[in-house]
């Protein structure tokens, strides 16, 4: 008798293990889950035409994302795990209480894990600057806004192991500061969320419902004097019509929609571009009956925002691309407004990957005083926008250096001198970083430069902390 409940259990584990082979040749493969991208079939080539040696390990990734039955297995897992012990089968997801999903990657904001610095929330701002000032000179309004974590203001339903604080420090608290210091225009979203006492982003989702993202719509326009619906007399329909990113990863072969409001803002205006959803990267909009251009980056809590903008501005485009060439875009479309919309948890973005913009060049600068330190500068074309040429480097000690005022020096061979403005870069411990897009055009054919970093403050006045010559690659 043991014998044979020995074989049958070996029996149905083999038929187990060959569920997910035997289910793709029969039902073919599975659909991706939540916010994954279509896997794609490895080809035996590489793109060069030579044999593709990994192949064999390709293949196994692919079928990995693609089995039979794929989503009814995560589902299942997630169920067991999610029930019995409050947790999560997937990275992405935090399983929190009575029914409440977080992003794990609002984790660390929320346990104040990993902040930025005060001198780091300043390059931002400064960053900010740069990028508002850059469009003011072109006649084009400027607007920054930051979309709160889902935890940020709906934190009770956190699972238990979000309660062991780090610290009380949190990046959304130093940033206005910062950004009321170098003069940014600035929407804040955190105060009225907060004063709202109805819930506006989904239990099952990271973002805003419909009626989060009009809250938000009609707060950044009205900070910009930009007229517009507010839509106190749309007739609204409240439905279960939205199914939850989070859900979508955590049960994608069972998700249950949750209710969204409807306030017709879909119906006011057209789609310029070929476009399948609002998740795509690049979209534009016209609207008959509203007034203005809007350029506007977005991520994906721009989805939802997306339809009440379109509908305030006679044309819009809208951008999910970061790092991305803003400079070209704005001279092509040349918006009356750029509005810059980021998500709480990625605001190190702005000085780690800041946007391409040429930097601005300097006149009247007066070197008072030398420092010696290292110096490290780089030299190469900007990636993805040959017109640039992207200079970059750090410095090891920037608590020696009084100011905030971040230029370099670029002596040429026929020894022209020019002094440009950059952007402030996040780098290691104990260092600083720094980034400028130079006019390529001005530097073609140059192949060694001279590059001093100079740093300004209003009191000190600028100093130069080190220069290298560098190869221009």
């Amino acid at each position: 008798m043991k014998r044979m409940i020995k074989i049958l259990f070996t029996v149905l584990c083999m038929m187990a293990l060959l569920v997910p082979s035997v289910g793709t040749l029969v039902f073919g493969h599975s659909h991706p889950v939540g916010n994954e991208s279509v896997a794609l079939r490895p080809s035996v080539t590489s793109s060069d035409g030579t044999l593709n040696v990994a192949y064999i390990s390709d293949l196994g990734a692919y079928f990995e994302k693609r089995f039979a039955f794929r989503p009814e297995a995560i589902t299942a897992d997630s169920t067991v795990l999610a029930k019995l012990f409050q947790t999560s089968s997937v990275d992405t997801v935090a399983v929190g209480k009575d029914g409440w999903m977080y992003y794990t990657d609002s984790l660390n904001d929320y346990a104040g894990r990993y902040p930025l610095s005060d001198r780091e929330l300043g390059l931002v701002a400064r960053n900010l600057k740069i990028i508002q000032d850059y469009c003011e000179e072109q006649g084009i309004g400027f607007l920054f806004t930051i979309a709160p974590n889902k935890n940020t203001l709906y934190g009770t339903h956190m699972p238990y192991y979000a309660d062991y604080m780090v610290s009380d420090r949190h990046n959304r608290d130093g940033i206005k500061t910062q950004l009321e210091k170098y003069g940014v225009h600035y929407s804040d979203l955190f105060t009225v969320f907060r004063n709202e006492k109805e819930v506006l982003y989904f239990q099952q989702d990271s973002h805003w419902n419909n009626k989060g993202a009009l809250l938000a719509y009609d707060t950044i326009l009205t900070d910009l004097g930009h007229p517009h619906d507010d839509y106190a007399d749309a007739a609204v329909s409240r439905k279960k019509t939205h199914v939850g990113d989070l859900s979508a990863m955590l049960y994608p072969a069972s998700s249950e929609p949750e209710f969204d409001y409807d306030y017709g803002q879909n119906e006011r205006f057209s789609y310029v571009t070929h476009t399948r959803s609002v998740e795509d990267a690049t979209i534009i909009t016209h609207c008959d009956e509203a007034e203005g251009s809007l350029y506007m980056y977005r991520d994906s809590f721009g989805n939802a925002l997306l339809p009440f903008m379109a509908g305030a501005y006679a044309d819009a485009l809208f951008t999910k691309a970061f790092n991305k060439d803003i400079a070209m875009d704005l001279e092509k479309a040349s918006p009356d407004v750029f509005i810059m919309e980021l998500v709480e948890r990625n605001l190190d973005w702005l000085i780690t990957m800041p946007p391409l913009v040429r930097a601005k060049e300097l006149s009247d600068v007066t070197i008072g005083s030398h420092q010696d330190q290292t110096v490290e500068i780089s030299a190469v074309a900007a990636q993805g926008a040959v017109r640039f040429l992207e200079v970059r480097g750090s410095f090891e000690d920037p608590e020696r250096v009084r100011g905030d005022e971040i230029l370099i020096r670029v002596t040429d061979a026929s020894g022209e001198v020019r002094f440009y403005q950059c952007f402030g870069m996040q780098a290691e411990a104990g260092s600083e970083g720094f980034l400028a897009y130079l006019p390529a055009e001005d530097y073609a054919g140059a192949q060694k430069l001279s590059v001093s970093l100079v740093i300004g403050d209003e009191t000190v006045g600028f100093t130069e902390i080190g220069t290298e010559e560098i190869n221009v690659e």
